[in-house]
């Protein structure tokens, strides 16, 4: 059982606009050069950017390990708010939920808000805050490139 605590929230000030933000979260080109984590590719990226349209990911480390993440969008508002499920595990029997909250500051510079809830204890959720930060670092670096 969940519970009401076990929810994340990381906030970043990033250098691009909210439209470039929401299509690197939802374009498998643009996913697939940054969603993972330091030292990790991520070979295979799709999605069906629409509510209800499913989405999936798989990350690689060096050693071949892998760890695929799927999900289906709960909500498509471009550039505002993008809400899907996640699900970290092949045949895990619930989903989390990823709320990403894009505001304007500028025209090239959003914050983002990124709400993770659902965990089902606080390793998990202590786990997700480590790889959230990963991804997001290494969204703004992709972004810098």
């Amino acid at each position: 059982m969940t519970q009401a605590n076990l929810v994340l929230v990381v906030q970043r000030t990033i250098n691009a606009s909210a439209e470039r933000l929401f299509d690197a979260w939802t374009k498998p080109e643009l996913m697939k050069q940054w969603f993972r984590g330091s030292e990790m590719n991520t070979p295979v990226a799709e999605a069906d950017p629409r509510v209800g349209g499913n989405w999936r990911i798989v990350m690689t480390k060096s050693d071949g390990k892998s760890y695929p993440h799927h999900g289906y969008y709960q909500v498509f508002d471009r550039p505002n708010k993008l809400v899907f499920t996640w699900n970290p595990f092949e045949g895990a029997d619930y989903d989390t939920v990823v709320t990403l909250n894009f505001k304007k500051v500028s025209e090239t510079v959003t914050e983002l808000t990124l709400t993770h809830e659902g965990f089902r204890d606080e390793e998990m959720k202590t786990g997700h805050v480590r790889g959230w930060n990963a991804c997001l670092d290494t969204l703004e670096k992709w972004l810098k490139a």
